[in-house]
């Protein structure tokens, strides 16, 4: 029986660390949201606590992104995104505004149950994406030429720490900020604007999508946020308490073999 318990233990510890080290990450279903925010605006602070609950209780469906504009974090990446969901609607929406696969969706500070109707709906139409990965190797992003489209790299930096003296309602931070982004389209041409080193807390997000604008043909994103470490520690601990009681249902002596050891 403790081998038995020791052996599943270990098979479910072993196969979510040998996960951790895939190199290649395929597009998936997941639904693209981006917002248009900025440290000034006194909605978008409040939002932003959410949306990182969000972000973290939808998983791999939802991949959140936040385009700071007017403010200290506006930089050439998400003025360049922002151009590129112009090419389908050139209206200057203020903050925040939610874009849900491409499409404004809704606006304001009791927009995100529209947004989530909208996630819920993609998800039940979205069609299964072609075979594209990207390779983080040595933190450096590789992805292929596509045949058709363009692919999108999104570089967002996680806890990102709001600069002294900014007109800053919220937090200290902000999340999910995008803070580089390429473009590879099928010609082979690249186009790269801002950082894109990856920080300390980041996520990277593949886009496959149109060239002109308009919904993503697939999308992934990875991570490296402080949930997932703590959530392998307890992977760890888990695997260590099942350890401790296979051994004790090793050494702990039978109580029927004492009840006959007394009569």
């Amino acid at each position: 029986m403790a081998v038995i318990v020791l052996a599943l233990c270990l098979t479910s510890s072993t196969t979510v660390l040998a996960e951790g080290t895939i190199e290649e990450h395929w597009l998936k279903r997941t639904i693209l949201v981006e917002e248009r925010t900025a440290i000034w605006c006194p909605s978008c602070a409040e939002i932003d606590p959410e949306l990182l609950l969000v972000a973290k209780s939808h998983g791999a469906r939802t991949a959140i992104v936040g385009l700071h504009v007017d403010d200290e974090f506006e930089n050439e990446a998400s003025i360049a995104r922002i151009q590129y969901q112009m090419q389908q609607d050139d209206t200057n929406y203020g903050t925040p505004t939610f874009f849900v696969d491409g499409m404004k969706t809704a606006e304001g500070y009791d927009a995100w149950s529209d947004v989530q109707k909208r996630i819920l709906s993609q998800e039940s139409i979205r069609e299964s994406p072609g075979e594209i990965a990207m390779s983080l190797v040595d933190e450096e992003i590789i992805v292929p030429t596509p045949e058709f489209g363009q692919l999108t790299i999104m570089v967002l930096e996680h806890g990102k720490i709001v600069p002294s003296g900014a007109d800053n309602p919220g937090d200290d931070t902000r999340d999910r900020v995008l803070i580089g982004m390429k473009t590879v389209n099928s010609s082979g041409n690249i186009s790269t604007y801002g950082e894109l080193e990856l920080p300390d807390e980041y996520s990277v997000i593949l886009v496959h999508e149109p060239e002109e604008g308009g919904e993503p043909f697939g999308v992934v994103e990875i991570s490296n946020r402080d949930w997932e470490t703590s959530e392998d520690h307890n992977l760890f601990h888990i695997m260590w308490i099942c350890v401790f009681l296979g051994a004790l249902l090793v050494f702990t002596p039978s109580r029927k073999h004492r009840i006959k050891e007394e009569e």
